[in-house]
């Protein structure tokens, strides 16, 4: 039986618990579960146009969510892989921030 395809705003709500019980668990996790937990939440938003109506699709995101979802579990057994997979992903971003306001100016 294939599974419902979850509308909009399933796939919002989902997001928020996701964050709400993220945030809770944080209190007693270990303290790098708290940035594991944001880039998960960093991959779920990368398909929230898969979800929502008027979002395009973002390959820059795609691209960031297929590295996320492949180093994120760094965090288990690689700890200085990890944080460089962090830094890795923050330095996409500042290039790609640069590319989409300050090159287009």
């Amino acid at each position: 039986m294939a599974a419902k395809r979850l509308s909009g705003n399933d796939y919002l709500f989902e997001v928020a618990v996701f964050l709400a019980t993220s945030a809770q668990g944080c209190l007693n996790e270990p303290p790098l579960y708290g940035p594991f937990r944001l880039l998960d939440a960093l991959s779920k938003l990368a398909e929230l146009p898969d979800y929502v109506t008027g979002l395009a699709p973002d390959p820059f995101l795609k691209e960031v969510k297929a590295i996320l979802d492949e180093k994120k579990l760094l965090v288990m057994y690689d700890v200085e892989g990890f944080k460089k997979a962090i830094d890795e992903i923050v330095e996409k971003f500042a290039r790609e921030l640069k590319t989409r306001y300050l090159d287009a100016r």
